[in-house]
């Protein structure tokens, strides 16, 4: 018997001494035995995507026609407006300008021409894509500041930036940032045609209203708060080429810090150029609208720029026309080449 206490023994120590945790445990690969410290890998970071696609639109507006045919033909679904739309939602940030107030309160201050939109709009644009919209435009106060107020509420609800407008002066005059692949964009946006009477003040809500005497402080302050900043602006005259107050205007954006300029309010498509290497597109023309009488009142431009980390900027157009009940009906990329960021 004394002779198995040894093996016993040391057959009890080693089982006892495999239950104490070493320290770096050793794993087999059938060739060779590393410790696991040695083995372990960091996730790899993923790398950003080259460039970001912005899809920029006209003026979008849901009352009056557009209201009637989506109740006639779609059962009160706005969504189908925006079937054929997919250029929007599959790009990385979608702008439009959203011409009227969304609200069930306020009374018509404005003319026969003024707008108010259902509430059920704000998630449909949402769901549309869009992903800030410019609510600096002539029709916003048409069913006054009590409509102009709720329309914050009801965007900023559905997720969905302003820009252009908000609760006083300082908001009003903040771009709206979006974060998209290491580049911070910023949408700012002015009206050039009113309504003064709702320009937002250090204590009043309101919009931002352009002038060519506060202009380059405005832009200049704008781009402090991102790497490329987005102009719009509602300016021209309706159905009508371009004017020299609107080139004024765009040129002064740029020189002081502007890196693209997008335009609305004429209802038609106005001409595109490069200046200092920056992009304008002086009007988009409509995105939905009711105006029947013409064919460059039904139809409009749509802009996709995508741009590198460098600023780089490429530029794509689209024809979009609108059939008889108002639903852009089809996106057709324009026959021409893409247009660059020109290099000096």
């Amino acid at each position: 018997m004394r002779y198995l206490i040894l093996p016993i023994s040391i057959a009890l120590f080693i089982a006892a001494i495999g239950f104490i945790p070493a320290r770096d445990s050793i794993i087999s690969d059938g060739k060779k035995e590393t410790p696991t410290k040695m083995i372990e890998q960091q996730e790899p970071v993923p790398e950003l995507p080259k460039s970001t696609s912005i899809v920029f639109g006209g003026d979008i507006m849901l009352a009056r026609s557009v209201r009637t045919s989506v109740e006639k033909n779609f059962g009160g679904d706005y969504s189908k407006l925006f079937d054929n739309l997919t250029v929007f939602r599959d790009a990385d940030i979608a702008f439009a300008n959203l011409e009227g107030p969304i609200s069930e309160n306020g009374k018509n201050v404005g003319s026969i021409y003024s707008f108010r939109f259902d509430p059920k709009v704000a998630p449909v644009l949402a769901d549309a894509g869009f992903d800030v919209v410019s609510f600096a435009n002539n029709h916003v106060g048409d069913w006054t500041k009590r409509a102009f107020d709720d329309t914050l509420v009801h965007l900023q609800n559905a997720g969905i930036g302003f820009t252009g407008a908000g609760i006083n002066k300082q908001q009003a005059g903040t771009p709206y940032v979006i974060e998209k692949n290491g580049v911070r964009y910023g949408f700012l946006a002015l009206s050039d045609v009113g309504p003064n009477w709702l320009m937002a003040t250090d204590t009043s809500a309101g919009i931002l209203i352009a002038d060519s005497k506060t202009l380059p402080q405005i832009v200049t302050d704008a781009k402090t708060w991102c790497d490329f900043l987005i102009v719009s602006f509602h300016w021209g005259t309706e159905y009508k080429p371009h004017n020299a107050r609107q080139t004024t205007l765009a040129h002064t954006a740029i020189d002081n810090g502007a890196d693209m300029i997008i335009g609305a309010h004429p209802h038609v498509e106005q001409a595109t150029e490069w200046y200092k290497n920056k992009f304008i597109a002086y009007s988009l023309g409509n995105l939905i609208f009711d105006q029947y009488f013409s064919p460059a009142t039904m139809q409009g431009l749509i802009i996709r720029a995508d741009i590198d980390i460098d600023h780089n900027v490429t530029i794509k157009k689209y024809t979009m026309k609108l059939n008889t009940m108002y639903q852009p009906e089809s996106v057709t990329e324009k026959i021409e080449a893409p247009e660059n960021t020109p290099q000096e």
